[in-house]
């Protein structure tokens, strides 16, 4: 084989971009001391698969620290590490699901990850731990390349007492809004010298970014380029949550009680349009939160909302055909009936879909709890408020009218009983 000048320049720049850098990595702005570092050995690089190393730094006061790869919990390869409670550091590897508790992988794809010399924990509490990982180019919910220019990667924490415990299985807390971050790495810039543990000579390569774990920024120039911060992402996902409860479970049924005890239609509508724009909002907001954890459609959450957002848009129209078929024949119709109990199950579904959105962002008790209770006593009032209305209808037809002219509850038009039901005559 020919020998060139040109190829003996192509080799040696390709040999240069293997081999001269050091482990990379952020420590994100608002993690209080948190970094991450990865390092891809020349060999992995040029097959694109085998050994990649990554390290897990954390000060004291940090229940736990996760790195994984991907771009969102949902499908992500998670490495959860915390205290042994022996002077060590336990590495759980974990799949995520979505926004919720990452469980210990046992399959046989699980990341095989091993500890490395110069993991522990030191005198003032601070721990790390060093790792290296077989295969973790590929599992079980995506891939990633070894030489890709922007490989994904996520991070989490949570302060607090440590975990203490050798068990990959135990349970963690979930971690706050804004106490997790996104970034891409430019593994050509994260190759190191060779297949070892690169961690007790080398000189990490890290970056903040100005938005790490506040919301914004990147880190750019040094591999490191950091995504849309987390506490946007959770700002979006509180009012999604917050607006979402408030429609299903107070606006909506108050809305329909309106009827009943103030016997004006148009305050109903008014109050239930309003109910019914905000409901948009929360779905848009909801939207986007999910698109953002890569669970659009893939959760019992977001499948049943948008059945029940979009049902809600019947609602209106069955309103407006009921009105004003009530207003010619002062009689509930098939299209009332339908108007009424449509609306009925829709709450109840909406209310329903509320628990699910807390399961899976697995909030804390309390706040399922408050829930519960401020939709079981609205959704009380709500009955009991339709049942008295039932029994004062049936009093006052029993004793009849005597010629008398009342205004219909929730319509205010004027009804002569001594005029014949149905007749389409009056309005």
């Amino acid at each position: 084989m020919k020998i060139t000048s040109q190829s003996v320049l192509a080799s040696a720049l390709l040999g240069t971009s293997l081999v001269s850098a050091d482990p990379l990595g952020p420590c994100p702005s608002g993690a209080g001391g948190v970094c991450y570092s990865v390092g891809v050995p020349p060999s992995s690089a040029s097959a694109n698969s085998g050994n990649i190393y990554f390290q897990i730094k954390a000060p004291s006061g940090f229940s736990w620290v996760a790195l994984g790869t991907g771009r969102s919990m949902s499908g992500a390869n998670i490495f959860v590490a915390y205290t042994d409670g022996n002077g060590n550091v336990t590495v759980s590897p974990r799949q995520g699901r979505g926004e919720v508790q990452p469980q210990w992988d046992q399959s046989s794809t699980a990341a095989d990850l091993t500890l490395l010399a110069g993991s522990g924990v030191a005198s003032d509490g601070s721990w790390t731990a060093n790792v290296v990982c077989s295969n973790c180019q590929s599992w079980s919910g995506g891939s990633m390349s070894l030489r890709g220019t922007s490989a994904p990667w996520i991070g989490a924490w949570r302060k607090g007492s440590a975990l203490a415990t050798t068990n990959k299985g135990v349970s963690i807390t979930q971690h706050g809004g804004g106490d997790h971050t996104q970034f891409t790495l430019d593994l050509t810039q994260a190759t190191i010298a060779s297949d070892s543990n690169p961690f007790l000579t080398s000189r990490e390569t890290t970056g903040g970014g100005s938005g790490s774990g506040s919301g914004a920024g990147s880190g750019g120039g040094n591999g490191i380029t950091i995504g849309e911060g987390g506490s946007s992402r959770a700002t979006i996902l509180a009012a999604h949550g917050i607006i979402g409860a408030l429609v299903m479970a107070v606006l909506y049924p108050l809305g329909s009680l309106l009827m009943p005890l103030l016997g004006r239609w148009w305050v109903h509508a008014a109050w239930q349009f309003v109910s019914f724009c905000l409901m948009w909002v929360a779905f848009g907001l909801g939207v986007q939160s999910a698109k953002d954890s890569g669970i659009l459609f893939d959760q019992a959450h977001t499948i049943l909302g948008t059945v029940v957002i979009c049902l809600f848009a019947v609602q209106p129209v069955l309103g407006f055909v009921h009105h004003r078929q009530y207003v010619k024949i002062q009689r509930r119709s098939a299209v009332s009936h339908a108007h009424i109990w449509f609306g009925r199950v829709l709450i109840v579904l909406g209310i329903v879909n509320g628990g699910l959105g807390l399961q899976l962002a697995d909030e804390r008790n309390s706040l399922v709890i408050a829930y519960s209770v401020v939709a079981g006593v609205v959704m009380l009032c709500y009955f009991l408020a339709k049942g008295f209305a039932v029994l004062g209808n049936k009093r006052t037809s029993s004793a009849g009218f005597g010629g008398r002219t009342y205004k219909e509850a929730g319509h205010g038009h004027s009804y002569d009983p001594s005029r014949r039901q149905g007749d389409n005559r009056y309005a």
